[in-house]
C-alpha cells in the first residue's frame, strides 16, 4: 500500500465524521446553555435530515476517498476497510446523534 494522496487522507475522515462531530459540539453547547434550546429544538427535522444524509453519502464518500487515497489496491484490502471502518463510522453517527436528540429532549 502507498499513500496516494496525503489531502485525501485527511479530506476522507472529515467528510465522513464533519456532521457528526458538529451534532455533539452543538449537543455539548446546548447543554451548556451556550445555544438557546428553543432555537436549536425549531432546528431538529433539518439537523435529521442532514444527519440521514451523512449516514447514507457523505459517510461512505469519505471512507472511499479515504480508501482510494490510502492507495488500496484488491478485493481484500477494500474488504478490510469496510470491516473496520463502516462500524466505527456507524457508532460515532450514532453517539453523537443519540447525543444530540437527548440534549434536544427528543430522545428517539
Amino acid at each position: 500500500m502507498t499513500v496516494k494522496s496525503r489531502r485525501g487522507l485527511g479530506v476522507g475522515p472529515f467528510l465522513a465524521l464533519v456532521v457528526p462531530i458538529s451534532y455533539l459540539v452543538l449537543a455539548v453547547l446546548v447543554e451548556n446553555g451556550i445555544v438557546p434550546f428553543d432555537q436549536a429544538h425549531a432546528l431538529l427535522n433539518p439537523l435529521g435530515v442532514l444527519g440521514w444524509i451523512s449516514l447514507l453519502l457523505l459517510g461512505p464518500f469519505g471512507i472511499v476517498i479515504g480508501g482510494r487515497s490510502a492507495g488500496l489496491r484488491g478485493v481484500i484490502a477494500w474488504l478490510a476497510l469496510i470491516v473496520v471502518a463502516i462500524p466505527v463510522f456507524a457508532f460515532v453517527w450514532f453517539a453523537c446523534v443519540a447525543t444530540l436528540s437527548g440534549a434536544l429532549g427528543n430522545p428517539f
